[in-house]
């Protein structure tokens, strides 16, 4: 050390002490800013381990829900009917996951994995994985999205429609049993009209034969017959209604027919909703499952 001194020292043109100084200064310094910048990348470095660890929690959290929730929505969708349906809470709910993504934020996350030595090993498979991660957050919080307000709607819109179905139920069965009334009090009878009224009658025991009739469907081809067999054999109706009361008689019993068509549709929609959500869910998750390994499998071998 005395050597480099003096030649430094002869080099410089100064004395020995000064060029002392100097070194010592300089060493001193340099040491200052390697010791800082060491503890500044430690500091980093954890902070980067951290955020892993917490994205991984998350990730399991996020996995785990698509599992449950698609489990969930297929249960939805088999008590679906057109009777009604569950109430949805206990079967849809909120991803804590989803916001807790939001508040890491995307460029810390990205920080984590790609930025430091530690990251250097796998950045092909990770970027992918880190990719399909992001993507599955962004899909499923549009789904979310989605989801709450159809699903959530069904229970309220059978409920308008039923109500609706039940007024119309009822003033076809009231214009149905006036026609059959009103024909039967025709005189003279004659056979032909009786045999007209027996074929209607028979369309009414086949549907409630067992009783009330609970299937809306049966209620409803019920109607169709009715109308199908009135259209064809009319002449009986024109004893008792005129051109105008034939249409808004007929045009009753449609409204009838149009809402449980409206109920029908509203449950093969939600019901084919459910299973799409479902699928998808269950898709990500297994997509999630198999990226698992290339994102996290060095956070358990990270140590300072």
């Amino acid at each position: 050390m005395s050597g480099f001194i003096d030649w430094l020292s002869k080099y410089l043109g100064i004395e020995k002490t000064p060029t002392a100084t100097i070194i010592v200064s300089l060493t001193v310094f340099s040491l200052g800013i390697i010791i800082n910048e060491t503890i500044k990348a430690i500091a980093r470095f954890r902070e980067r381990k951290t955020i892993r660890e917490i994205v991984r929690r998350n990730y399991l959290i996020f996995q785990s829900y698509l599992v449950e929730q698609a489990e969930s929505l297929r249960k939805f969708e088999s008590l679906v009917t057109v009777k009604g349906g569950p109430n949805f809470n206990a079967h849809v709910r909120p991803c804590s996951a989803l916001d807790n993504y939001k508040d890491i934020s995307y460029n810390n996350s990205f920080k984590a994995f790609f930025v430091g030595l530690e990251n250097i090993k796998g950045r092909t498979k990770r970027i992918e994985a880190f990719d399909n991660l992001y993507q599955s957050l962004s899909t499923i919080r549009i789904e979310q999205e989605r989801m709450f307000p159809i699903i959530a709607s069904f229970l309220p819109e059978t409920i308008t429609i039923m109500d609706r179905l039940n007024i119309n139920f009822n003033d076809a069965f009231e214009a149905t049993g006036d026609v059959n009334m009103k024909l039967r009090k025709q005189q003279p009878v004659n056979h032909k009209l009786t045999m007209w009224l027996n074929v209607r009658s028979e369309f009414y025991e086949k549907c409630f034969a067992n009783g009330d009739s609970e299937d809306l469907n049966k209620i409803k081809d019920y109607f169709l017959s009715v109308i199908d067999f009135e259209t064809r054999n009319r002449r009986p109706l024109d004893l008792i209604m005129d051109e105008k009361e034939f249409f808004y008689y007929h045009k009753k019993i449609n409204r009838a027919i149009g809402d449980v068509d409206a109920l029908n549709k509203l449950v093969k929609n939600t019901k084919v909703y459910c299973i799409a959500i479902s699928e998808k869910f269950e898709f990500t998750a297994q997509r999630l499952r198999l990226n698992y390994e290339f994102l996290f499998r060095k956070i358990n071998n990270d140590s300072v």
